[in-house]
């Protein structure tokens, strides 16, 4: 009965966490970056992992920080980004990065708190507090491109976009679903008193 019920669950309001069986199985498949691999489920298996901490034992000892990334154009079919770009000084400038390293059609994988989350302000080295919006700016024919996208000239598509909420509102499937699916109302007007906990991209690099 327990398995019927997280399937039930899985395919009423599936969450970033259910994806993260398919990401570690595509990484192993094609040529992946992970940024910011940490030392918790990760670092994944055969992979390029960069960290800026040497404790973390990665590949790549970097610091992404408002710097280029040590990696050339075109040269990744998969960028994982799992809690690290909230740690970023600039998150446009990060996005552009990862725009330039991937190949056009490269699936891009990224997790950060949501604004309204307790998690964004507890942790002192968070320097980007980000909207469940904040990658429109990337996306063509979103509001936020056509008024503001004109700065950059990089485009993504949006394949997923998961919304989780904090505490007890993401056990509640309607609640979940306005969140991502009437996310500028829930956002302008509930999510501080439902609030979110983190949201998760999945995006398609367009060249």
């Amino acid at each position: 009965m327990t398995n019927l019920l997280r399937a039930a669950r899985r395919k009423l309001s599936p969450g970033w966490n259910d994806e993260w069986p398919r990401l570690t199985e595509k990484a192993t498949r094609c040529r992946t970056v992970q940024l910011g691999c940490g030392r918790g489920t990760a670092p994944l298996q055969g992979v390029v992992n960069v960290d800026i901490n040497p404790a973390t034992h990665p590949n790549v000892l970097c610091d992404l920080n408002g710097k280029r990334f040590p990696f050339r154009d075109n040269t990744f079919d998969m960028v994982v980004a799992i809690s690290v770009l909230e740690h970023l000084k600039d998150f446009v400038v990060a996005m552009e990065e990862i725009h330039r390293i991937t190949r056009p059609g490269a699936s891009v994988h990224i997790l950060v708190p949501h604004f309204s989350s307790a998690a964004a302000f507890v942790d002192p080295t968070h320097r980007q507090l980000l909207s469940a919006r904040a990658c429109d700016y990337f996306i063509a024919k979103t509001t936020i491109e056509r008024d503001y996208g004109f700065y950059r000239p990089y485009r993504f598509s949006m394949k997923k976009r998961y919304v989780e909420l904090a505490g007890i509102w993401n056990r509640l499937p309607p609640l979940r679903w306005l969140a991502e699916n009437r996310t500028a109302f829930w956002e302008e007007y509930l999510c501080f008193l439902i609030r979110g906990a983190g949201v998760y991209w999945e995006l398609e690099v367009v060249k």
